[in-house]
């Protein structure tokens, strides 16, 4: 994740195309960057779609983990105006080019209250270890007054179709191995204890515990996913030409009012 916030800066000074912010250059201007962000992370060029490219230098003897890797591209890419598709489109309102809009999207992302969750449900699974460790570890954070991490997305009150996909989909196939049976004790104990259900972090989570791939491999698909809505949604507000501008109403204390 860290290496697509250094590259960004570098790549923009020698990408002359990328300010030319008509629709079909920006699409081009995406292309170009995810392929460089895949690079970043495989340490060669793909000559094949990202999910082939990821699943041959994350886990080259799971075959089947190109389709779960392209569903969580897939269903990381956009998600209406979360934080960092708002902040992507704040900057591209101000017709700055599309590296300036993905820049302002990742330094969103890598927050704790969004892409950055998944690091602190990584963190949660280790500690509880096995199907015995997760009881004790969900009791030890409620105890404390702990949010426990990848559930209760505040939009889906039912639970995310995001993560339920997800989750669904690893477990077809993994079958009941550790990781999985692991992760499905803790939605089992969550629901039965807080009524809460699992979001995208723990099913990106999820997979990347099953397939043993990278440890920072949930928020890099986030990241790389996110990307290609974030191209979307500059898109938009390039053809909106209107520069977002909320006003602001000063509710302190006036200085003329201080005794």
């Amino acid at each position: 994740f860290t290496r697509f916030q250094v590259l960004l800066p570098l790549l923009a000074d020698h990408d002359l195309a990328a300010f030319d912010l008509a629709q079909t250059a920006v699409c081009h201007t995406g292309a170009r960057l995810l392929h460089l962000f895949t690079w970043a992370v495989t340490s060669s060029q793909p000559q094949m779609n990202l999910a082939a490219a990821l699943q041959q230098a994350w886990a080259p003897s799971q075959p089947e983990v190109e389709a779960l890797l392209n569903t969580a591209l897939i269903l990381c890419a956009d998600h209406e105006l979360n934080v960092s598709a708002f902040a992507a489109r704040v900057v591209a309102s101000s017709q700055a080019n599309p590296y300036a809009t993905v820049q302002a999207g990742l330094a969103a992302l890598q927050g704790t209250l969004h892409g950055g969750n998944t690091e602190r449900v990584a963190r949660l699974l280790r500690e509880a270890e096995s199907v015995a460790g997760v009881r004790p570890a969900v009791a030890a954070r409620l105890r404390r007054g702990e949010i426990i991490p990848g559930f209760g997305h505040p939009l889906y009150p039912a639970g995310d179709p995001r993560g339920r996909l997800l989750l669904d989909l690893v477990a077809e196939v993994f079958g009941n191995e550790t990781a999985v049976t692991t992760v499905k004790t803790l939605v089992q104990i969550m629901a039965e204890a807080t009524g809460q259900q699992p979001t995208i972090d723990l099913g990106l989570v999820a997979l990347a515990h099953a397939a043993q791939l990278p440890i920072d491999a949930p928020l890099t698909l986030f990241a790389l996913g996110r990307t290609a809505g974030w191209f979307g949604q500059a898109i938009e507000q390039y053809q909106e030409d209107q520069l977002i501008r909320p006003r602001a109403r000063y509710v302190g204390v006036r200085p003329a009012d201080e005794s």
